[in-house]
């Protein structure tokens, strides 16, 4: 396996939050894993720090990264622009159909166990209400900073206050789409952006000091 398809493996892993922050990533232990030697390991885990996705400790290992308050801010406030922006194009030619289709995921993300699949659906959720938008490079952009933000789904439960908030969240952004109303959906779509910031500081992490 070349450094380039185990550091995909590792970057799907803390993204999805399988590896949680604050988790330190052992050569040895991932060499064996992959079945490969210490140096595609060394180049994947570079990339990754070069990324920002792990940092460097005291002691000179690498731990998954903890989104810090700022960078959460900071990667809320570029969601938002990009978002905003998709919002805005795509309200005055989104299908009816295609809010139908928002509703049905987002009724089905209520329900849903798994957490990678919460995460495609939320995805999908938003990629309905932005399909009126033709911006394919905006579209692609605001694809790579969710990826970013993957792991504010990791822990929610069916039936808890979480999942509750998320679904209204989302009801009531597809509500104002409805109306064709950008005020109130930009409204509705920035507070939803805050608390996903706000789930991704209240994620568990792990100290292996």
């Amino acid at each position: 396996m070349d450094p380039k398809s185990i550091y995909s493996a590792l970057q799907e892993q803390i993204e999805s939050g399988a590896l949680a922050p604050g988790v330190v990533l052992k050569q040895a232990l991932i060499a064996e894993r992959f079945g490969v030697s210490r140096q595609p390991v060394r180049q994947a885990l570079d990339r990754l720090l070069g990324r920002g996705l792990v940092v460097r400790r005291p002691d000179r290992s690498l731990a998954v990264a903890i989104l810090s308050e700022r960078a959460a801010a900071e990667l809320s406030e570029l969601r938002a622009i990009l978002e905003l922006a998709a919002l805005e194009q795509s309200l005055p030619a989104l299908q009816p159909a295609a809010l139908r289709k928002a509703e049905r995921l987002n009724a089905e993300l209520f329900e849903e166990l798994d957490p990678l699949r919460i995460e495609e659906l939320d995805l999908q959720f938003h990629l309905a209400l932005y399909s009126g938008c033709e911006n394919t490079r905006l579209l692609e952009g605001l694809s790579a900073l969710r990826r970013e933000a993957r792991r504010a789904t990791l822990h929610q439960k069916p039936g808890g206050e979480a999942r509750r908030v998320f679904f209204e969240e989302h009801a009531t952004l597809v509500q104002a789409c409805s109306r064709r109303d950008f005020a109130a959906a930009a409204r509705h779509l920035r507070g939803h952006l805050t608390q996903t910031t706000a789930r991704l500081l209240s994620l568990p992490t792990k100290d292996e000091s």
